[in-house]
Parts: C-alpha cells; sequence; structure tokens
C-alpha cells in the first residue's frame, strides 16, 4: 500500500540537503512500500523511453523524499512502453555520466545562485528551463509578466494563476492576474484567458452557497452601511470578467 501521507492530495515535507544547504521540500510523488523492505518512488512519464531530463526529475525527486529506489514507468498515446527499476544513486550518471557526488555538488551551486538573486522579502520567484536548453532564468513574479518574452506568455499566466490563492491581499492577487492575463489572446488560449478572469472576478465577490453573491466589501464591513455604489461596482467589475471569461469558452 502507498506510505502514509503519499497521497496526491496531500504534499509530504521532507528537509532535503543540496549542496550543503538545508532545504524545507514538498512532494506529491506517489511511495509504495512493503513491509519491512524500504519504501520505493513511482514515476509515471510521458514518453516513447527515459531521457536525460526523466533521469533528473526522478533523481531530485528520491533526494526530496529520501528514498533509496524509483520505479519509472514511461507510456506515450495511452500505451504503456516499459518499467525499470533504478536506483538514485545511479540516476545522475544515466542522464549525464557524472556521479551523485557531482551532481548534488553542481546542484548545490544553483541553490548558492538562488540564495542570492531571490533577496526580496516576502517575494515569489520563477525559475524556468526550456526544453533542450542549457540555460536557467529566473523571474520576479512582482514584475510579470512585463519582461517575459511572449513565447512563455501562456506559461508565465498558469503559473500566476497557481500562484494567486497564495496571495493574501485581494488587490495585489487581482493585480497579479491582470498582469497575466494582458499578454494572451483569447482566440488562441480561450480556457487559460477564461480561468484567469473566473479568477479575477473572485476577487470582486465572494458566492456563497447559502447566501448567495456578497461583496467582499459589505462582508469587510459589516458594522456600518456601504453606500450602494460600491457594491454595485463590485458585483458589475466581477459580472465583467465573468462575461470575458464565458464568451471565451463559447467562441472556441
Amino acid at each position: 500500500p502507498p506510505c502514509a501521507g503519499g497521497g496526491l492530495a496531500t504534499p509530504r515535507l521532507h528537509v532535503a540537503t543540496i549542496g550543503g544547504t538545508k532545504m524545507l521540500l514538498a512532494s506529491q510523488t506517489p511511495l509504495i512500500q512493503t513491509p519491512p523492505h524500504p519504501p520505493v518512488s513511482l514515476h509515471l512519464k510521458e514518453g516513447a523511453g527515459p531521457t536525460r531530463g526523466m533521469y533528473l526529475d526522478v533523481w531530485l525527486d528520491c533526494v526530496i523524499n529520501g528514498v533509496r529506489d524509483a520505479v519509472i514507468c514511461w507510456h506515450q498515446d495511452a500505451v504503456v512502453r516499459g518499467v525499470a527499476v533504478a536506483r538514485a544513486e545511479d540516476l545522475p550518471e544515466q542522464a549525464l555520466g557524472i556521479g551523485s557526488g557531482e551532481l548534488d555538488a553542481k546542484a548545490g551551486h544553483v541553490v548558492d545562485w538562488l540564495r542570492e538573486q531571490c533577496s526580496r522579502d516576502g517575494g515569489s520567484y520563477w525559475l524556468f528551463k526550456g526544453e533542450g536548453d542549457d540555460k536557467l532564468m529566473l523571474y520576479d513574479m512582482s514584475d510579470l509578466p512585463s519582461r517575459v518574452p511572449s513565447e512563455f506568455a501562456v506559461t508565465v499566466a498558469i503559473v500566476c494563476l497557481r500562484l494567486a490563492p497564495t496571495v493574501q491581499s485581494r488587490p495585489a492577487r487581482r493585480e497579479l492576474l491582470l498582469r497575466a492575463v494582458r499578454p494572451l489572446s483569447m482566440q488562441q488560449h480561450p480556457a487559460v484567458f477564461a480561468a484567469i478572469h473566473e479568477a479575477i472576478a473572485g476577487t470582486f465577490v465572494d458566492v456563497d452557497a447559502k447566501e448567495g453573491v456578497r461583496t467582499y466589501d459589505s462582508i469587510e464591513a459589516e458594522t456600518f452601511v456601504l453606500p450602494s455604489g460600491d457594491k454595485r461596482r463590485d458585483t458589475e467589475m466581477a459580472a465583467r470578467h465573468l462575461s470575458l471569461a464565458f464568451y471565451a469558452l463559447s467562441s472556441r
């Protein structure tokens, strides 16, 4: 059976040491264990066969979860192409032709670089590496997507959409989503476009199953009566963004 806490809905927290730096990391990789044997990690990968990037992903997951062995299953077009069992310490050799110690040292250099660059208190950053690219690109989420090349607009928008629920301030969350959706084309990316506008609408009103639609101003100011115009504006803005979302999906 899967290890306790190994469900996909609840990430496991693990203290990992990479390059001499301790980090608190989270993983949703399924772990399988049959006592008294130690747990192994299970990886489902898309493709006709193993790749260098696949081996590195599996190695990092093994480091995060503190497991020695991994089961890799790769599939293509819903057909299983192969299954392999690998020791974590052998994966760097298979991926890059170097030992795990050397790879750990290289990862440590990346971590040191990130610690130098990610210096803004309470900041959120996006570390990106293109397919087949040897360069790592680091973006400050507070300055997105203005500094991101247009070909990455959709990727940045999805990152912002996933990050938005963690932003406590509604105006800041709204601004992040507005910046994310500006470079998107409704015709080319209707699903992402609609999802972001729906999230923007949620920064204006709160939909409750029992009480219906309530403006946040009325929720946060229950001790006094707000001018009706304030509530009307929030509702109108939410309706406007929901209309954009509906139009984008209906025009596909």
